[in-house]
């Protein structure tokens, strides 16, 4: 009976990729063309993206869209829709702005007076020449620290009152519809604001097309939407921050009287000023306007989604610790997604670098914090799908896009490996450009009307992603620790960001979900559960609990933390532990049993408690691991996450049969793990009688070689033929400012009959085909580049071997400005093993 890998193997999985196309107003025929060559590259769903079309939702888009639809049926395709005219979600096709402008986002917003008194008929003028959409809210006391009430008349414009003794100041708090960004964009805590994006872009697609929906179309797609209450370019649209205006609706303003009481007005200039009740206010207004976020937006689509028949996908911004931000955040990523049917995130710009996995790497508007994207991105996306019954396990990451034109296939072979061993099984590749080439617009482009050299070897990777993702689905996963979601603490006061303990944990192979407090304070939507056996949230199971140190926990988290010691159950505090609460006045319980530790010893704390599921003899720090069960099966994925480095270790205890699903190559594993730099690889635990033997070098084939030159267009007709004798860059000397493939030819003599041989390329930059005797040995994307001969007579052989490499050194783009350019062709040496 055929095993589940091997009928993965032989070309039987799902599709589980769906790419954006850019509709920008292309014709039919262009459209016709795009559609087929996705079709031809193993891509079987597709992600409409008006970037912008000039029709939307209007006569030009139906009608390119009803091409679409029909073109896709004879394809055999399926579609998502892009849910706005254009990024980020939010923007409702316009008709805040055009239609219903009383539904534009509401602020609270705040100015400072400081007085000198005693003074009698003090007075404020209220109006704002720089914003007329202000209205005066309250005013507040504030003087030693002591916040009241204050006592005032007013008028139209302007508040009198009397200021006590000494220097006071006096919080004068409005609302207002000018945050200065994005103000055309709907209401996130308002749910009518909301209703107006269902209103103007998702209710006309079901009037025009519902016979498709859930056949054809499959679902929407929401790209970046945020609060917007600020631009937050450097992510620091953290809630206590001095001059940042709020999201406000009469929802949320409801909701902090219900939790403030008495007191509502008094506690409001504390959401900006430093005070000692400071936390706990903050945290009650960011847990209430995420809250909303989830219900008014989120939830509010996912259902009405599913109640049409479709799914609700997409993925908010992350960078820069957003998710847990305002600004253009969502406040909390569990919480913005939470009615979505996948798990979402996205990589762009250079966010991850191979061989960098913390500092900082500048990309021309600022720097990223690498360290988040390598430990946190893919596996905020994982954790949700895991812990969230409405994913059912899916996870969608948006991957290439905007990286510019240097990143090519062995990149983005890198990036998806990056992204599978970390849990993710959906991928939206950014992205197909119907736009004339070169388009400025965020590349790399896939196919770029045929100017991408690359392209005929795109398919493969799509296959890849398909076979992997169906590998990796419907099953279930085995993490080790469960690592709390650090938004609740942020908000408060100090804390640890949960990359520093993600980068731990990884760099020894101990898998983990993050989870967020809602685990405990809403324990029937995730099915969570403590007892003898762990902790388990949505039917997995938890060895271990650790918490980033925070200044502040709730009630919820410290009562869990109070019950282990009742299961022995192993919680590790990072530093030290929690000091207060934020929401209740009530001291932190007496927390005794729970193990304080150093960052720095965590892992050796859990292998010591034995707290791991796979051990490596030595350490390995660019090792990255990842345990799934399907169908009674069980599947360890590896990855060698380092661009130069191989990896040679043992795992004691696991036994089975290594597969490289890229390649379709597979041989016996016996604890022996070596792993060539971009090296991926699944092990499918059990006994395997097939050996395999390391081969050597039996001839190095120097000397002299032909080489010619094809562009994408040209291709495979080879012209402007040189000879060398030494590899080395061609970019620099031979071909300069060349993109295209390069052929290199040689004759060469086979001393003896070999059976079982291997073509080996040292290196090479960087998609490699090989032809021996005119006889096509395969492509390799990624190194290391050999290449199985079945049988090599005695006797004279023709070689070519074909490089392909990027269009950076010919298209100058400005995601390629702070990038170094890798060589092309070949630069290490070619030899024959046996």
């Amino acid at each position: 009976m055929e095993n589940y890998y091997q009928k993965v193997m032989n070309g039987t999985y799902q599709n589980h990729v769906l790419p954006f196309l850019w509709q920008k107003g292309e014709s039919k025929e262009i459209i016709e063309e795009y559609l087929i060559k996705m079709k031809e590259s193993d891509i079987h769903e597709v992600c409409l993206e008006s970037r912008p079309h000039p029709e939307f939702c209007e006569e030009g888009w139906w009608n390119d869209l009803a091409f679409i639809i029909e073109k896709c049926k004879e394809l055999d395709m399926k579609i998502w829709l892009l849910d706005d005219s254009h990024f980020p979600t939010g923007y409702a096709n316009g008709w805040i702005k055009e239609k219903y402008p009383q539904y534009r986002k509401t602020v609270l917003t705040h100015r400072i007076f400081d007085i000198i008194g005693p003074q009698k008929q003090a007075s404020i003028y209220l109006k704002n020449m720089f914003d007329p959409t202000e209205i005066f809210y309250d005013a507040v006391w504030i003087q030693d620290n002591e916040v009241k009430h204050l006592s005032y008349t007013k008028d139209e414009d302007t508040i009198y009152f009397d200021a006590p003794k000494g220097h006071s100041q006096i919080c004068v708090i409005f609302t207002s519809r000018q945050s200065g960004f994005r103000d055309e964009y709907i209401n996130m805590v308002d749910k009518n604001s909301c209703n107006v994006l269902i209103q103007a872009v998702y209710e006309p697609h079901y009037e025009h097309f519902k016979e498709e929906f859930g056949k054809t179309i499959l679902g929407f797609f929401s790209d970046e939407p945020g609060f917007m209450n600020e631009k937050g370019i450097n992510a620091d649209s953290i809630i206590g921050k001095e001059n940042m205006v709020l999201p406000w609706s009469k929802e949320l303003e409801r909701r902090l009287k219900d939790a403030f009481k008495e007191d509502y007005i008094t506690l409001l200039p504390l959401l900006w000023m430093e005070h000692k009740d400071a936390a706990c206010v903050r945290h009650t207004y960011m847990d209430i306007a995420t809250t909303l976020y989830k219900e008014c937006f989120d939830e509010n689509l996912g259902t009405w989604c599913r109640e049409h028949g479709v799914m609700h996908i997409g993925h908010v911004i992350e960078d820069k610790d957003s998710h847990a931000r305002l600004g253009v955040g969502a406040g909390h990523y569990f919480r913005a997604l939470a009615g979505q049917d996948m798990a979402g995130v996205d990589i762009v710009i250079n966010q991850l670098v191979p061989g960098m996995d913390e500092g900082y790497h500048s990309y021309g508007r600022g720097k990223w914090d690498i360290e988040f994207f390598n430990y946190v991105l893919a596996k905020l996306g994982s954790s949700l799908a895991h812990i969230d019954p409405v994913k059912k396990g899916r996870c969608m990451a948006e991957v290439f896009g905007a990286f510019g034109w240097h990143e090519g296939l062995k990149e983005m072979k890198w990036i998806a490996d990056h992204f599978l061993v970390r849990g993710v099984n959906y991928f939206v590749p950014h992205a197909f450009s119907q736009a004339e080439f070169p388009d400025i617009d965020c590349p790399p482009h896939f196919y770029a009307h045929g100017y991408n050299p690359q392209f005929r070897f795109f398919g493969s990777l799509m296959r890849y992603l398909n076979q992997m993702g169906s590998l990796l689905s419907e099953g279930t996963t085995h993490p080790t620790a469960a690592i709390l979601y650090h938004a609740d603490g942020e908000w408060c006061g100090n804390y640890m960001p949960i990359q520093k303990v993600a980068k731990e944990l990884s760099r020894h192979q101990i898998d983990f979900d993050f989870v967020p407090v809602d685990i405990f304070t809403d324990k029937t939507r995730y099915h969570t559960v403590l007892d003898e056996v762990g902790l388990h949230v949505n039917g997995i199971t938890y060895a271990c609990f650790i918490m980033p140190y925070q200044e502040y926990i709730g009630k919820a988290l410290n009562e869990f933390l109070n019950q282990t010691k009742n299961y022995q159950y192993p919680v590790y505090v990072i530093a030290q532990l929690p000091a207060y609460m934020y929401d209740c006045k009530e001291p932190v319980m007496e927390l005794n049993h729970i193990h304080v530790v150093k960052l720095d010893e965590l892992c050796e704390k859990l292998h010591k408690e034995n707290l791991y599921d796979i051990k490596t003899e030595t350490y390995e720090p660019w090792l990255r691991f990842y345990h799934y069960t399907k169908n009674g099966e069980e599947y360890y994925m590896f990855v060698n996450e380092h661009p130069k480095l191989n990896i040679q270790t043992k795992i004691p205890g696991l036994k089975g049969r290594q597969i490289d699903f890229y390649t379709n190559e597979s041989k016996a594993f016996d604890e022996t793990l070596s792993l060539p730099s971009y090296g991926s690889i699944i092990i499918v635990e059990g006994q395997s009688d097939k050996t395999y033997m390391d081969k050597h070098s039996y001839k190095v084939l120097d000397g002299t070689w032909k080489i010619s030159y094809a562009s994408s267009k040209q291709y495979p007709i080879f012209t402007d033929e040189k000879e060398i004798t030494e590899f080395r860059d061609v970019s620099k000397t031979l071909y300069p400012y060349k993109c295209g493939t390069f052929r290199y030819e040689k004759d060469f003599i086979c001393e003896e009959e070999l059976d079982d041989a291997l073509l080996y390329i040292e290196d090479a930059y960087e998609t490699v085909q090989v032809f021996l005797d005119q006889k096509d040995l395969g492509y390799r994307i990624t190194p290391p580049y050999q290449f199985p001969i079945e049988a090599l007579s005695e006797g004279i052989h023709h070689l070519a071997i074909e490089v392909t490499n990027t269009l950076d050194k010919e298209i100058h783009d400005m995601f390629s400005l702070t990038e170094t350019q890798e060589p092309s062709g070949i630069i290490g040496t070619v030899e024959i093993r046996k």
